[in-house]
């Protein structure tokens, strides 16, 4: 696999190849997280309607006012991360990131490398994309060198958190949760020759490998038993610290 440091050098792209923003296809867990990764709701609340009604009786005609409320109803939204970035926060973001790889590589232009990410690297047109790329740009802007050689999408490496939920959110990547029994279920996460994190459950355990190593643990909270996809998804998310 090619370092990070290889591919940021021209353009910014964890990827190998970047996806074609027109042609792409919204895949995968639709978001969590700026910085380490978090969880948001959408809360969308509908406002009570009132209504007339006319009743005729042989005493004469009565109008009454009928009030039907409608609770708010949440929008859940897996992984969505909740963040104040706007278009200048992430462009500043950009400017930060290629200032460092400026100073460590002698044939990087920050300003057209700015220039470079800020057109290239929002693959997805959603909050998403953006607060999860702005968050891995700032995350990388703030190592030194030896930091920045040292990024990658294994949980060893500096930015691993920011450098996953990057890829989820903003590449075409899939989340496959699978239940094999009340006490063994697992959920993948995968971007195509770049990330594959899995979370295992079984024996009360639960595992989390970045496809090299198991990297993180946890106590099995029953959702294999229950066979719902999206509490799957979500205890994983806690677990392994990735938006799944």
């Amino acid at each position: 696999m090619r370092t990070i440091r290889g591919f940021c050098a021209v353009s910014i792209c964890l990827l190998p190849a970047c996806p074609d923003k027109e042609s792409e296809s919204a895949s995968g867990s639709e978001a969590t997280t700026t910085g380490t990764p978090t969880t948001g709701e959408t809360m969308t609340p509908t406002e009570g309607t009132t209504t007339e009604t006319t009743t005729t009786t042989s005493e004469g005609t009565t109008t009454e006012a009928l009030t039907t409320t409608t609770e708010p109803t949440t929008g859940a939204t897996t992984g969505e991360p909740l963040c104040d970035v706007d278009m200048a926060g992430f462009e500043a973001s950009c400017e930060q990131v290629c200032e460092v790889y400026g100073s460590c590589e002698a044939d990087v232009d920050p300003v057209a490398c700015a220039e470079t990410c800020k057109t290239e690297t929002l693959f997805k047109d959603t909050p998403a994309c953006l607060c999860s790329a702005t968050a891995w740009n700032a995350c990388r802007g703030a190592l030194d060198c030896a930091g920045i050689d040292a990024v990658g999408p294994v949980a060893s490496s500096p930015c691993f958190a920011e450098t996953a939920s990057y890829l989820i959110h903003c590449a075409d990547c899939q989340v496959e949760p699978e239940f094999f029994g009340a006490d063994m279920c697992g959920t993948i996460v995968e971007c195509p020759d770049v990330l594959g994190v899995s979370f295992l459950c079984q024996n009360g355990t639960c595992v989390c490998n970045d496809g090299e190593a198991d990297y993180a643990s946890c106590p099995d909270p029953g959702v294999c038993a229950g066979m719902d996809a999206e509490a799957l998804n979500a205890a994983a998310s806690e677990c392994c610290g990735i938006p799944f």
